[in-house]
């Protein structure tokens, strides 16, 4: 199977993540199953590093130090703010909106760049951010939202969650450079996020935290955790035969697979569907001309 068409399913299973965080908002008693899908997220990557990895513990010395701080690093902005801020824009504004606001991560990640890195892109990498940033401005103009799609919160946390991803990526990108394998990072970033949210549990609530925190386990919870993960690693296969500026232009089909998801599960059609199929193909065309 080529690489082109994992990253086509991974897409897809976002999209079907979307649109199981939007309903199982209604029988959600605890978050969602977002610490459920954290867990599974790190059992998968850790089978994935078990199987394919490339890294040995065994071979780690104190030079492994530094990769490993910004591995933990990375899965606290990408697991604790990223996929956090990830649900509660998804239950606030849609699958639809909330996907193509996390087209935004890679300009997140140009303006990262350059602020630690001092990587100043050129002027085709900025002139397809510029699209990008266009596309999602244009299509969430209030103007052209109903009230119940358009949530300023929702939005707020749209945003925050493309740019905590995008850090999330920076820092492991860095680490990368020393533990060249990104499933062992990934399973360290899940099991250090998971750890933080369970002592904030712990904190917040004092006892029987983890209780708590696997109260939602209905089917669209499960559905949730599952198409996470399958979206992560199929991604991971997507990356061993196909580019990243691939990869990445492909993902941004989920905002077209969450719109015809949604309509088939709900019947619910996305506000301003001419709107949103401009949109997303400018932000497609934008961030294969920005990774190019």
């Amino acid at each position: 199977m080529s690489g082109e068409l994992y990253a086509l399913l991974a897409a897809l299973a976002y999209g079907f993540a979307g649109v199981a965080i939007t309903k199982g908002r209604a029988t959600a008693r605890g978050d969602n199953g977002l610490f459920l899908s954290v867990i599974a997220t790190a059992l998968l990557s850790g089978l994935i590093w078990v199987l394919w990895g490339t890294v040995s513990v065994r071979a780690m010395s104190a030079d492994s130090l530094r990769p490993m701080a910004l591995f933990a690093l990375a899965g606290l902005m990408a697991t604790v703010f990223g996929r956090l801020f990830m649900f509660k824009a998804t239950e606030r504004t849609g699958p639809v909106i909330a996907g193509l606001l996390r087209r935004l991560t890679p300009v997140f990640g140009l303006l990262l760049g350059y602020l630690f890195l001092s990587e100043w892109p050129g002027e085709v990498t900025l002139a397809g951010a510029a699209i990008v940033t266009g596309a999602v401005l244009v299509y969430l103009r209030p103007a052209s939202l109903n009230e119940a799609s358009f949530s300023r919160i929702g939005l707020a946390f749209g945003v925050g969650s493309a740019a905590a991803y995008a850090f999330a990526y920076t820092l492991r990108s860095a680490a990368l450079e020393s533990l060249p394998d990104a499933a062992f990072g990934t399973f360290v970033g899940a099991l250090v996020g998971g750890f933080c949210i369970l002592a904030a549990a712990l904190l917040r609530q004092g006892q029987a935290p983890l209780r708590t925190l696997l109260v939602d386990r209905g089917r669209w919870h499960l559905l949730t955790a599952a198409a996470l993960s399958s979206g992560q690693f199929l991604q991971f296969l997507a990356l061993k035969t196909a580019s990243v500026v691939t990869v990445a232009t492909l993902g941004t089909l989920e905002v077209f697979f969450a719109a015809m998801i949604l309509r088939w599960m709900t019947g619910a059609r996305p506000a301003n569907l001419w709107r949103l199929v401009t949109a997303g193909s400018a932000a497609l065309v934008g961030t294969a001309i920005m990774l190019a």
